[in-house]
């Protein structure tokens, strides 16, 4: 089997923040560039230049701060009620942007995330990889998970991030300029000599925010690895959890009730642990973040209070540089007040970036022994030569040879466990490990109904159907034929129907279902086991007369199989491989092998 290293798309070693980031950046890049260029770019200036405007209403306010506590200082009453005039101008404007912000922010936000998910839904399920990836020891844990929950928060932090990030750019190049002209030097006498501090606010500001910038990087390193973990156990939770609900009945006839109970304690108790160790980190992370902001609205007043005891600044200046200095920390602050959902935003990151990595790594594999897929000009289906491979390329079967001519109906029977899905599958085109050839007819369509059926929840006519539209009459007339005669008034109505019909219902829907579809190639998995021996005659023999020159492979004992079976295969385990032990039906040779003659149909072209 390919190691990490031999895929492409997946890394053996744990890629850092940096690698992270750049790898999501390339990964969503996509969103502004082909269909959804023109609403990304619109979406995006609108939200860059709702944050310009903003910033540039804030220091307005700012200046109005000190031209009415001028007024106050000088008791200037005309000027002070000039300022109260225009102060609902300014409020009012600063409102309409907030607005225009948050509509373009989560608006953007919905889009983006809309993209990605579809993507990874599309790449997930396309091309069936969410069953081949389960093939392969690279199937990132949960894949589901990441699609549903870590692409929304690996999307919406980065616009946030880029809000404030603009946000704070523009805020700290306008607000030290207030700063520098405002404060300007500071004189300190010592010893004789007066010593002058040029732009002391500015300096103090910036020395300030890289000190607590220091702080926080030191003390919360750990942090975004602690996070990951815990969003890691938070979704083997779940699995476990969703396990239960899945297969509540065969755990509530067997009674393993109690061993799911514990799986489900230990994954909780591994996510406790977890969470207890990032608490104990962000706790210590509190320290530093509280106590800075306990002390950024003091620290400009006490770095102006010298300089307005000494008549040199105003009371207006006083605010201005007070609400300035905040502005500026604030803004120098940004990856204090974002570490934590910056840490959150990188494990989710990870693990969608993961999931990218698993599903392109799956296309640029090393090539595998794989069956070859050959074509038949006459209805036939056969196997040559095939032995099935596990993952670790150990044989399962081997020595599989057989022809089934159109309209024949074979039994398979025996004792060989996942031997027979492993061929149900590779007939089916999903299992490739092996060697030989699987023909079928040319342009075959095939069917195949599992053992355990799952619907989709859609309308029943869409379910019937499938991408073969055909006249409610003769959905209808099918489901009468197959013992569903009450669901006719309801082939427009959507429902969970795992829930709404019983197992014996589903599996005459799906009966039903193959018929509509017309398949050449039908391969039923224990399809009828919730069905009475006659009745599941009777169904197989309707299913027979509506498609008779359909090859039909019934797998396994379920009731009906052996009476409608033309051909009929025992497969046993020799040696821990599963061979053809017994057949009856078949044209033999002199050989005891299929008769040659049938060979012929084959057309001989192959695909890796």
């Amino acid at each position: 089997m390919p190691t990490p290293d031999d895929m492409p798309g997946v890394r053996s070693a744990v890629p850092g923040d940096r690698q992270v980031a750049v790898h999501f950046a390339r990964l969503t890049a996509g969103f502004w560039r082909g269909e959804s260029a023109g609403r990304a770019w619109f979406w995006t200036l609108l939200l860059a230049a709702g944050i310009i405007l903003s910033v540039f209403a804030n220091v307005t306010v700012n200046r109005w701060n000190g031209w009415f506590f001028d007024a106050l200082e000088r008791k200037d009453g005309h000027s002070a009620l000039v300022a109260m005039a225009v102060f609902p101008v300014l409020v009012l404007v600063v409102a309409g942007l907030g607005v225009v912000i948050l509509r373009a922010r989560e608006t953007f936000q919905v889009h983006w995330r809309q993209w990605l998910t579809a993507r990874l839904a599309d790449g997930w399920i396309g091309e069936r990889r969410f069953f081949r990836l389960g093939l392969t020891p690279h199937e990132p844990a949960n894949p589901e998970y990441r699609i549903a929950d870590d692409v929304r928060w690996a999307t919406e932090p980065v616009v946030d991030f880029a809000i404030g990030l603009l946000s704070s750019v523009i805020t700290i190049a306008i607000f030290i300029e207030i700063l520098w002209e405002i404060g300007g030097s500071l004189n300190l006498s010592w010893g004789g000599k007066t010593i002058a501090i040029p732009a002391y606010l500015v300096l103090a500001a910036i020395l300030y925010a890289v000190l607590v910038s220091i702080l926080v990087t030191t003390v919360g390193r750990r942090l975004p690895g602690l996070i990951a973990a815990r969003n890691e156990s938070e979704a083997g939770l779940r699995f476990a959890l969703m396990r239960i609900r899945d297969h509540g009945e065969s755990i509530a006839l067997a009674r393993t009730e109690t061993g799911e109970r514990q799986a489900v304690a230990r994954s909780h108790d591994v996510l406790v642990r977890r969470w207890l160790a990032m608490i104990r980190q962000r706790a210590r992370l509190t320290w530093i973040t509280n106590g800075s902001g306990a002390l950024v609205p003091v620290v400009p007043l006490l770095l102006a209070a010298p300089k307005y005891l000494a008549g040199e600044m105003t009371l207006g200046g006083v605010v201005q540089v007070a609400a300035a200095f905040v502005a500026v920390q604030n803004a120098c602050n940004w990856l204090l007040d974002n570490f934590m959902r910056i840490a959150e935003w990188l494990a989710a990151a990870r693990r969608v970036n993961e999931l990218a990595d698993a599903l392109a790594g799956i296309e640029t594999l090393p090539p595998q022994p794989a069956l070859g897929i050959g074509f038949t000009s006459d209805g036939s289906l056969g196997l040559e030569a095939v032995t099935l491979h596990d993952g670790a390329g150990l044989p399962l079967a081997a020595g599989l040879d057989l022809v089934l001519p159109a309209g024949a109906t074979l039994h398979v029977v025996g004792d060989a466990g996942f031997a027979k899905n492993t061929l149900l599958q590779a007939i089916a085109g999903l299992w490739q490990l092996g060697e030989g050839t699987i023909a079928l007819p040319r342009e075959a369509r095939i069917a195949v109904v599992p053992q355990h059926l799952q619907l989709p929840r859609t309308s029943l006519r869409q379910l019937l159907q499938g991408d073969r539209p055909r006249p409610a009459p003769d959905i209808a007339a099918a489901l009468r034929r197959y013992g569903l005669a009450t669901l006719t008034a309801q082939l427009e109505s959507e429902d969970d129907w795992n829930k709404a019909l019983t197992r014996a219902e589903r599996q005459r829907l799906a009966l039903t279902r193959v018929e509509l579809g017309g398949a050449e190639v039908v391969l039923l998995d224990e399809a009828t086991n919730a069905l009475e021996a006659e009745t599941a005659s009777d169904l197989l023999a309707e299913l027979r007369a509506a498609l008779p020159q359909a090859v039909i492979i019934a797998f396994g004992q379920s009731p009906g199989f052996a009476e409608v079976a033309s051909h009929q295969i025992v497969l046993r385990r020799i040696a821990g491989v599963a061979r053809i032990v017994e057949r009856d039906g078949f044209v033999e040779s002199r050989t005891g092998a299929p008769a040659e003659a049938l060979w012929t149909s084959f057309a001989h072209e192959h695909q890796p």
